[in-house]
């Protein structure tokens, strides 16, 4: 049985983290920690553990393998450190780190995230980021399919995203497409960054574009072209379809479920299972600090190209690690 802490309890913690951790058959909550002692005594109550409001008395006195960090990004960086060099795993929120916002990674963010991975490189033990999509049984689908050679190398993706999901949109790119090389990127508002375009370079020599937009009602949809067929992808509980080019054929998968609370709950549940199974086997997490990292280098260049208004070649330390799916 793994000993897991909850070290920051608000939304997130309270609907989506602590109950796909509680429900999990090899876990048990034994502390909550908040800054804001009500908070704390919430999580605390709810699943009967001590409450803290200090994170160093927590790590002090419980014996605790796992830390689960649901908090905001401005405040994620120092308490991922902390934990990492406590020799414990890690499962966190997504951006790793962010002083201008999750919306609006910058470069000056890869050193703090560079920091994390440093730390986390000494030791045996998991680092986990929340890129929940890549449990979603449509994306699961599609991978399955892009890795089986039909549709042969990709030659272009288009993605598209509602604001809430940029993150994992970027994430869900790579997670799917292999390694950005380059961007170009564009916004109408270089203060809020709320709606951009970007155009992308991948180390294949494949294209791709990527927009988000404040007002698009769809969560998000994203087309992978190879040079056989192509596949696409429609929202988070939504569809997926794949067929041969020039072929009147599609292969079809479908989830009929609604975006729902307990639709994004299933999500939760089935990434804190692969985070435990990876512990427990000591196998490679694919949305890990990697993962992580290598979003905030994609989006800190995208930043930066929409400030200098030109194309940006990413930088990625270590670019030998943290390859989620290779494309030949």
């Amino acid at each position: 049985m793994y000993n897991v802490a909850i070290l920051g309890y608000r939304h997130q913690a309270h609907y989506h983290h602590a109950p796909a951790f509680a429900q999990h058959p090899d876990c048990q909550i034994v502390a909550v920690c908040d800054i804001i002692a009500e908070r704390a005594k919430q999580g605390a109550d709810y699943y009967g553990v001590p409450a803290y409001t200090d994170a160093d008395e927590m790590l002090e006195k419980e014996e605790i393998d796992i830390v689960d960090i649901p908090v905001g990004e401005q405040y994620r960086p120092p308490l991922v450190l902390k934990c990492l060099k406590r020799n414990k795993h890690v499962l966190t929120e997504k951006p790793l780190a962010g002083a201008a916002g999750q919306y609006k990674i910058q470069l000056s963010d890869v050193p703090t995230v560079k920091a994390m991975i440093d730390e986390w490189r000494q030791h045996e033990t998991q680092f986990g980021v929340c890129f929940c999509l890549h449990g979603s049984p449509n994306v699961r689908w599609a991978k399955d399919v892009i890795r089986s050679g039909r549709l042969g190398a990709l030659k272009m993706l288009n993605a598209r995203t509602a604001l809430g999901s940029w993150n994992h949109i970027i994430d869900l790119v790579r997670f799917l497409s292999g390694e950005v090389k380059e961007v170009f990127a564009y916004t109408d508002d270089p203060k809020a960054h709320n709606d951009k375009v970007v155009c992308l370079r991948f180390e294949n020599g494949a294209i791709g574009t990527l927009s988000v937009s404040s007002n698009l009602s769809l969560q998000f949809q994203l087309k992978w072209i190879g040079e056989k067929g192509e596949i696409t992808i429609d929202n988070i509980a939504g569809t997926a379809f794949w067929h041969l080019h020039n072929s009147l054929e599609i292969t079809r998968w479908n989830d009929e479920r609604q975006l729902n609370r307990s639709t994004f709950q299933t999500l939760f549940d089935v990434w804190v299972s692969d985070f435990m199974d990876s512990i427990k086997n000591g196998v490679p997490f694919d949305a890990d600090g990697w993962a992580g990292l290598r979003h905030i280098e994609i989006d800190g260049t995208i930043s930066e190209s929409i400030a200098t208004a030109r194309p940006i070649s990413i930088e990625r330390y270590l670019p030998e690690y943290g390859h989620t799916i290779e494309i030949k």
